[in-house]
């Protein structure tokens, strides 16, 4: 009898003592909460114990309140984020056992408790991108580092090295100079207070000044072909090139963004500014300020020639409208085809001269050739009397 008592007594202490081994609740070093810093990233990962776990997975949710601003909770208990605003922040975490459980054994359970998190204001470097501004081989080159505290603060390279010619202020956090030799530079800068530190790496790439070649006015002609293509030297090739959309391109005109070129036949006469801009694949920019001037077609002014008169002097001016200068003009046949003895045609003012020698009907054809190839032809009559 003895036996069977001491065995029923021992049920009894199980049936007490092991839902209370096994009651859910967040281990202690869940309660240890760490300051948190703003700008810098915070991680805290919540565990618990008893219930249904470990074998089943605990759940973790926020309870009518909410985190420093920047941080989230993930249902596996993790708090991550990086907190934006400096201040103290109590809030209520559920823990519970799986629920729905994927084990019929689970009794699904939860335990609350409250945590509180303090963020400071964290001294963080502003500038948190990998890569600088570019350099230019022999080109004033400018960068302002930055940092959440504005006073009291010194600025290091702790590893890498800086391009040769340019600085770091160790008082400001600048970095300026003239940079002297091409290539890829990374390097570490920290920023420190005494009792805080950050520190972030960066990359300067340093390559030849990018220039840009295209004669600052450009000519062209209404109804003539025309093809303008600028060239763009140093950077780091791979060009892309833009108009500025309040400089817009005359009718009849299209633009090329991958070679820059200006190419059709312009419909309009007129002056037109343009404002171009070469991008390398670095992002480095060059732009010069063009302007194409677009003249009317060259047009012979169809106006009679005065007569002549043997053995007196004689002068006539042929003209023409529109086209680029310089013209040329030529006699392209006619009757008999060239001018009376004694006169001549000057070829680059279009001015006949001289003094007639024989009385005649001259039917003669005219042309004017500008610049740009444009040809105009107009037949003039010229008499000579005795």
């Amino acid at each position: 009898m003895r036996f069977p008592r001491i065995l029923i007594l021992a049920c009894l202490v199980a049936l007490i003592v092991v839902p209370s081994a096994l009651a859910l609740r967040f281990t202690d070093d869940s309660f240890n909460m760490p300051t948190g810093y703003t700008g810098k990233p915070y991680s805290k990962q919540f565990h618990g114990a008893g219930g249904c776990g470990p074998a089943l997975p605990y759940q973790y949710s926020l309870q009518n309140s909410a985190l420093p601003p920047g941080l989230t909770l993930s249902k596996s208990g993790l708090i991550s984020g990086t907190p934006t605003n400096a201040g103290t922040w109590s809030f209520w975490v559920q823990l519970s056992d799986q629920n729905p459980p994927s084990q019929s054994w689970c009794v699904p359970a939860d335990a609350q408790r409250e945590f509180t998190i303090k963020v400071v204001a964290g001294l963080v470097i502003q500038q948190t991108q990998s890569t600088l501004t570019p350099g230019q081989l022999n080109t004033a080159y400018n960068v302002q580092l930055t940092a959440s505290e504005t006073t009291g603060t010194t600025w290091s390279v702790t590893s890498g090295t800086l391009p040769a010619g340019i600085g770091l202020n160790s008082s400001t956090g600048q970095l300026s100079g003239t940079p002297t030799a091409a290539g890829s530079y990374t390097f570490k800068i920290q920023v420190s207070d005494g009792s805080q530190t950050d520190a972030q790496t960066y990359s300067i790439t340093v390559v030849p000044q990018l220039t840009l070649a295209a004669s600052s006015t450009l000519a062209g002609e209404v109804g003539l072909p025309l093809s303008l293509k600028p060239t763009a030297t140093g950077g780091q090739p791979g060009y892309t090139w833009s108009i500025d959309p309040s400089t817009p391109l005359p009718a009849g005109l299209a633009f090329d963004p991958a070679t820059g070129t200006i190419s059709g036949q312009p419909a309009a006469a007129g002056t037109y500014p343009l404002n171009l801009t070469v991008t390398d694949t670095l992002g480095l920019t060059k732009t010069a300020d063009l302007r194409l001037a677009v003249a009317a077609h060259l047009a012979i002014t169809k106006k009679p020639l005065r007569h002549a008169t043997v053995g007196e002097k004689y002068r006539a001016t042929l003209r023409a409208t529109g086209g680029v200068a310089p013209r040329q003009w030529r006699i392209m046949g006619g009757r008999p085809g060239f001018l009376p003895a004694g006169l001549r045609l000057n070829a680059n003012t279009g001015v006949i001269s001289g003094t007639p020698r024989k009385a005649g009907t001259y039917r003669l054809l005219f042309q004017a050739t500008d610049k740009l190839g444009a040809h105009s032809a107009v037949s003039f009559v010229l008499k000579v009397s005795s």
